[in-house]
């Protein structure tokens, strides 16, 4: 059975080539087991220079484009298929949609959440509506009518992400840093048996309880949809605003519809072009502190398409990756970290007498941050460097 099909739009021709960065392209099929024996000396060079393109690409523009993930190009098309089913008008009933609402108040986006649920200061709503799964969650009764004969689909796409490319894209920037192959891996994945491998959790029936024991991944399916024309001029021609992720790992499936933008190092927002069959991958604000800058979260947003696409509905599948919820937020102790320049951006905070902060800490106080202003503080304090932290990459928020 085939969901129906999801045909992606022309490449706009009305961007600039200048206004576009280049990314970095990593095949990760290049990374062979590190204790292989059989490796060539080519094998071996091969893999070094997969390590060293991952590690300063992340330490400058903070992106990458990610091949030999394991998908073909038939699995991606079939995913977004699957997010059409999900999303697109008329396929599923709004009263369906009610019905599976995410409870976002509660802290959770697992299912539903409807175009127009964000009023902005300036009166317009947003124009962003998703579906979202946590492995947990990837069960039947969750799921509306027509998307629940594709429940396998999604699952092995979860299990696929979680056990596959984000363990091998962890290995690779974990041996970049000098550290054990899977040492980074350890802060997502409970690894309860010595090979880590996968466990099974989502082994189980339509509507068994999962037993996921891992990090908290998000599967989300997510269409902006073009806002009323009387909406367009109070958004600026922006649908989200500038901000770095929350957690570790980002996967973002390439799609032709304009829009993600990067900053920079030198302080231009410049669009991230198609990649076709490709993973955008970034790394959460997370993943910058414990390796103290060594990997960076790099600030990005998604303006109004072009004029020849800015009609279109704009599909996109986006993976987000925290640590484990109880992992310490802190630099990790290690010698390689300090011979690649890390610094600890905790530093000030622990002076003050601040608390380390896990993974979970962060999450929940950058939630509550997200959209409102710098308070000014009249002294030094934790909660002011804590403020400090998160508004470093969203200057338009920074002042009261």
């Amino acid at each position: 059975m085939s969901p129906p099909p999801w045909k992606f739009a022309p490449i706009s021709q009305c961007i600039p080539e200048d206004q576009y960065t280049d990314l970095q392209i990593i095949d990760l099929s290049l990374l062979e087991d590190a204790e292989d024996p059989s490796l060539s000396p080519t094998e071996t060079k091969a893999r070094n220079a997969l390590i060293t393109q991952t590690l300063g690409a992340f330490n400058t523009t903070g992106f990458i484009a990610l091949k030999g993930h394991g998908l073909s190009s038939e699995d991606v098309q079939r995913q977004f298929a699957l997010g059409k089913l999900l999303l697109d008008d008329g396929i599923v009933s709004e009263e369906e949609k009610h019905r599976l609402h995410a409870k976002i108040k509660e802290g959770s986006w697992a299912g539903y959440k409807p175009q127009g649920y964000h009023q902005y200061s300036n009166g317009s709503y947003d124009c962003v509506e998703h579906y979202d799964f946590y492995p947990y969650t990837a069960r039947a009764s969750n799921l509306p009518e027509v998307a629940k004969p594709y429940l396998q689909d999604f699952r092995g796409f979860i299990e696929h992400q979680h056990y596959v490319i984000l363990r091998k894209l962890l290995a690779v920037l974990s041996l970049g840093l000098g550290l054990e192959r899977d040492f980074l891996w350890n802060l997502h994945h409970r690894t309860e048996t010595g090979a880590g491998a996968n466990d099974g959790a989502l082994k189980g029936g339509p509507d068994d309880k999962i037993d996921w024991k891992h990090s908290k991944d998000n599967l989300r399916y997510v269409m902006y949809h073009p806002p009323a024309e009387e909406d367009r001029e109070k958004k600026k021609h922006l649908w989200v605003s500038g901000h770095t992720d929350f957690g570790s790992v980002t996967f973002l499936y390439s799609q032709p519809i304009a829009g993600l933008q990067v900053l920079t190092p030198n302080g231009q927002w410049r669009y991230i072009r198609h990649y076709p069959d490709h993973i955008i991958v970034s790394l959460g604000d997370s993943m910058e502190f414990v390796t103290g800058g060594v990997l960076k979260a790099a600030p990005h947003r998604v303006i109004e398409p072009p004029e020849d696409q800015r009609r279109l509905d704009r599909l996109g599948i986006v993976y987000f990756i925290p640590f484990l919820p109880d992992v310490k937020l802190s630099l990790i102790d290690h010698p390689s970290l300090k011979e690649l320049g890390a610094k600890d951006v905790w530093e000030e905070y622990h002076k003050l007498g601040g608390k380390t902060l896990t993974s979970n800490d962060w999450i929940m106080r950058r939630s509550k941050l997200v959209g409102t202003k710098r308070v000014e503080r009249l002294e030094r304090e934790p909660e002011g460097v804590l403020d400090d932290i998160h508004f470093r990459h969203h200057p338009e928020y920074a002042k009261a």
